[in-house]
């Protein structure tokens, strides 16, 4: 994403924000030389420095023609993120005050690789007692911060990676947190959307539990090693995942694992 793209995501049009990236980058200009140097039509090229002067983005000095000069960036970025953390501030309490219909008992779907990976970090940081987890190497290797992190914070972290993944059309992935809360998933590798399952149910909940259970049983799920979430001790974690991934290959052999 350019520079230009994430001033928009931060609320500034598509004009604003070439006009305010085209200062930051040039210094300061008139408005035909903003028009000469960006994508701002000229004919509109004073409207957005002004707006941009009006919301504090943009210094102007008179004259004839005027020339502008951005606002230092650090100062706007700090108006954005106090604005932001005010209103999320403000939005938490108010969802906190909503009364949540009781959903435990049904089944609801994650629709795309991303958002499945997202409810599943969001799975780990919500954990307060254990974690059982069931994904190829390369999702735990991007969910290894996540993992201790949660680790960390006391909880007990379970894997198990079906070392048969590579013959099945999608990846499976398995969660259960605090054993009070699961996710089914699918990952498909074609433009098909993946697909998991999030639910409280009692039954499935009974279910994924004595799967993991029958996984720790016959030594296929291990518990993570004690680390801290610092880059050498990361890059043991990755060594250890390894080592357990051989480790079950020669176990197994042929037979297929989940």
């Amino acid at each position: 994403m350019t520079t230009v793209e994430l001033l928009q995501q931060l609320g500034l049009n598509k004009y604003e924000a070439e006009a305010y990236y085209t200062l930051l980058s040039r210094g300061p200009l008139t408005g035909y030389e903003v028009g000469k140097y960006s994508q701002v039509p000229l004919s509109r090229s004073y409207e957005i420095l002004e707006r941009l002067t009006e919301k504090g983005l943009a210094l102007v000095q008179p004259g004839d023609p005027p020339r502008y000069i951005a606002q230092e960036p650090q100062q706007f970025l700090t108006h954005v993120r106090s604005t932001m953390e005010a209103t999320l501030s403000a939005l938490t309490a108010s969802i906190a005050a909503l009364v949540r219909t009781d959903t435990s008992g049904e089944f609801w779907v994650v629709r795309g690789q991303q958002h499945i990976l997202e409810r599943v970090q969001t799975m780990i940081t919500q954990a307060g007692s254990s974690i059982a987890l069931a994904a190829p190497a390369h999702y735990q290797v991007e969910l290894a911060h996540t993992l201790i992190a949660a680790q960390e914070r006391g909880c007990a972290i379970n894997q198990y990676t079906s070392v048969e993944q590579s013959m099945h059309t999608a990846d499976t992935m398995l969660v259960l947190r605090d054993e009070q809360e699961a996710l089914i998933g699918a990952i498909l590798p074609t433009a098909a959307p993946s697909q998991a399952v999030v639910s409280s149910n009692v039954a499935l909940l009974t279910v994924l539990n004595g799967y993991f259970a029958h996984q720790r049983l016959i030594g296929i799920a291990t518990p993570l090693p004690a680390l801290s979430s610092t880059p050498a001790q990361h890059n043991d974690w990755l060594a250890w995942e390894e080592r357990k991934q051989r480790r079950l290959w020669k176990a197994t052999g042929n037979h297929r694992v989940a």
